[in-house]
């Protein structure tokens, strides 16, 4: 009995010491460590992470069966050691600061210098995350050397192979078809290579939008000298059916229903794409959907403004290697990104802490003033938007669902959503309380890039091209003024009042701003401005379907 047992220790401890030494241990090691410290210490995960691990192991794992001479062998030996101080930078930035790597996290690590960097190392070392990134590194460093290739012999073995020369073609067509690394080359190294590529297109966009503004012959001026301030707000995936100001049944926006009678609400406004970046391409510069002045010739209303004397601010609360929006930031006065102050990492980033800059804009000792806030809003995950303390929606009451027999995912995803629209309606309400003290003329106009489906009319959440919904377009408009404002602007009050139920789609927002700041411009559309007497309605074309006959 003895000996058997005996027997059978010595036949799995063999066993153990063969898979230690195959390559596919130490690949599953390599790609999948990282991946269970981030699942332990991150909340939001992008679920093309797991895809990418899955992909790049096969990979990996079936060539080696074809890398059995030396020079390739280095090769892959060379890709697993890249690959695994990847994985070590994916863990110590997990550890943390309970975040993975995104853009912004680069963007930030580029706006520190080397004296920082060692401060910061020093101010974020801790034993946990130092003895995880050395053991993990440990582990490597011993199964690489241990590590033993061998041919392909067996049927299975063939198989493997042909599979990671396959994963090698699908790698590249991903990469080709998405035109980005990071859904298909997993942590640390995908978003670098992502970084480098985005990094080089947005100089090039900035340089682009920079000459535009400085070459192109337009005029812009004040109607008005007295002194001003204007803040454009905008959100993100917010749905107005989900605002109590536009008769939703919960309290969502008790700050905004309590300023109503200081506010325009436009009820009939929707986005021209249920995407960001086409969107704000459009909002934000002299641009339509309908693509008669390219995006690239357009020039942006922050540049407009500026031209015609008042000092511009960009503050964001978005990734700041996003476009249209980087670009068009680069060429303000000021500018900030609070991604920097978090190191790119999301979680716990909300849009409250955006405040303090804006309220240090506000009281800029600068007379003319515009200042313009992206949100994060209700972006992706819902409840990462939110402090705890936001957490008000809990049941069913008072949701307007697609159908009553809701699963308790579904319900928990539409209360998330509903907190996450009141936290904005919270950071709106503070803007304006930065805006009501004093004698000057104050505005601030709020608009969402577009909308979201929260299962309000088909069992579906998010937004995007394909299957859109009207809940997709729908959007809020609104444009809270004082008493100053009204005092010196009469006619276009009037004129806004008068058209709250009139048609309108965001592209003419930039002939929107232009009317209600009082600039002239030579930009400036009159029929596509609902501030203007001009001002034509027209067909509202959202990717080739007429919203108000198809979609609405």
């Amino acid at each position: 009995m003895l000996k058997l047992a005996t027997s059978i220790t010595c036949t799995l401890e063999g066993h153990v010491r063969k898979y230690l030494r195959s390559h596919w241990w130490v690949t599953l090691f390599i790609f999948f460590f990282p991946l269970i410290v981030i699942y332990g210490y991150v909340d939001f995960i992008r679920s093309s992470e797991l895809n990418a691990r899955l992909g790049w192991l096969l990979m990996v794992g079936g060539l080696a069966y074809l890398f059995r001479k030396t020079l390739s062998q280095k090769l892959l030996l060379g890709v697993l050691a890249l690959m695994a101080l990847s994985g070590a930078f994916d863990i110590l930035y997990a550890v943390t600061f309970g975040g993975i790597f995104t853009s912004a996290s680069f963007e930030a690590m580029m706006l520190t210098d080397p004296n920082e960097s060692v401060e910061f190392l020093l101010a974020y070392a801790s034993l946990e995350n130092v003895l995880l990134f050395v053991l993990y590194l440990g582990i490597v460093y011993w199964s690489l050397r241990q590590v033993n290739f061998k041919n392909v012999e067996t049927k299975k073995e063939r198989f493997y192979a042909f599979l990671g020369i396959l994963m090698v073609a699908v790698a590249i067509q991903q990469i080709y078809q998405r035109d980005r690394f990071f859904d298909t080359v997993p942590g640390f190294v995908g978003v670098a290579l992502d970084y480098s590529n985005n990094r080089k297109s947005l100089d090039e966009e900035v340089a682009t939008r920079q000459a535009l503004f400085t070459n192109k012959a337009f005029s812009a001026h004040k109607l008005s000298e007295k002194p001003q301030t204007y803040v454009v707000v905008i959100g993100e995936s917010m749905n107005r059916n989900h605002m109590q100001v536009y008769g939703y049944p919960r309290k969502t926006s008790p700050n905004l229903s309590d300023l109503a009678s200081e506010t325009i609400r436009f009820d009939n406004v929707v986005s021209a794409f249920a995407q960001t970046r086409p969107s704000l391409s459009v909002t934000l510069t002299e641009a339509s959907s309908d693509k008669s002045l390219p995006e690239s010739k357009a020039i942006s209303l922050l540049g407009a403004v500026k031209k015609a004397g008042f000092k511009t601010w960009w503050i964001s609360n978005q990734q700041p290697l996003r476009t249209p929006t980087t670009a068009i930031a680069a060429i303000a006065d000021e500018s900030h990104f609070i991604s920097h102050d978090f190191h790119g990492v999301e979680n716990n980033r909300y849009d409250g802490y955006l405040l303090p800059y804006v309220k240090q804009a506000v009281e800029d000792k600068a007379q003319h003033k515009v200042i313009f806030v992206h949100l994060m809003g209700s972006h992706l995950q819902y409840r990462n938007r939110y402090p705890e303390s936001f957490s008000v929606f809990q049941g069913s009451e008072g949701t307007r669902p697609y159908r009553e027999d809701l699963s308790s995912s579904q319900l928990q995803y539409i209360n998330e959503y509903d907190n996450s629209v009141r936290y904005t309606d919270y950071v709106l309400g503070e803007i304006v309380s930065f805006l009501k003290p004093g004698p000057q003329i104050s505005a601030m106009s709020f608009f969402a890039d577009h909308g979201e489906e929260v299962f309000d009319s088909k069992d579906f959440k998010g937004h995007g091209p394909d299957g859109v919904t009207k809940n997709m377009l729908e959007i809020p408009f609104l444009l809270w003024r004082n008493e100053a404002f009204q005092t010196a602007f009469p006619d276009t009050v009037k004129r806004l009042q008068a058209r709250r139920g009139a048609p309108f789609m965001l592209d003419d927002f930039f002939h929107f701003g232009l009317s209600v700041m009082q600039v002239e411009s030579d930009l400036l559309v009159k029929e596509r401005s609902l501030g203007s007497v001009e001002f034509k309605p027209k067909a509202r074309i959202v990717y080739g379907r007429d919203y108000d006959k198809d979609i609405k």
